[in-house]
C-alpha cells in the first residue's frame, strides 16, 4: 500500500510539472524550438520529460523517509484528492490557452 501512495504522490508531481511544459510551450514558441530540437518532434520530448519526472519523483519519494513524511505521502486519499484536482485544473487550463488562441485569430 505504501508505494502504490507514493506512486498517486510522484503522478500528481508530474501531472503538474508536465500541465505547465505543456502550457509553457503552447505560449511560447521559443520554449517549443527547444523541445523539438531535442528529439526531432516537441511532443516526443514533453513524453520523455514526464517518463523521467514520474521515475524522478518516484524514486525522490521512494528513496527519502523524510520526504514522505513532510509531504503525508501515506495519505492516499489526500493524494487523491490532489491528482483530481490538479489534473482537472490544468485540463481546463490548457482548454482555456487554446480557446483564448482560437478567438485570437
Amino acid at each position: 500500500m505504501k508505494e502504490s501512495a507514493t506512486f498517486i504522490a510522484a503522478a500528481v508531481i508530474t501531472i503538474f510539472l508536465t500541465g505547465c511544459i505543456i502550457i509553457t510551450h503552447d505560449l511560447s514558441t521559443g520554449f517549443r524550438q527547444p523541445l523539438a530540437e531535442l528529439t526531432g518532434h516537441h511532443w516526443i520530448s514533453v513524453s520523455i520529460i514526464t517518463i523521467i519526472l514520474f521515475v524522478l519523483s518516484s524514486g525522490l519519494l521512494l528513496g527519502s523517509k523524510s520526504v514522505r513524511k513532510s509531504l503525508r505521502v501515506y495519505d492516499a486519499g489526500l493524494w487523491s484528492t490532489a491528482l483530481m484536482v490538479v489534473t482537472l485544473i490544468l485540463i481546463l487550463g490548457i482548454l482555456a490557452e487554446l480557446t483564448v488562441r482560437f478567438l485570437m485569430e
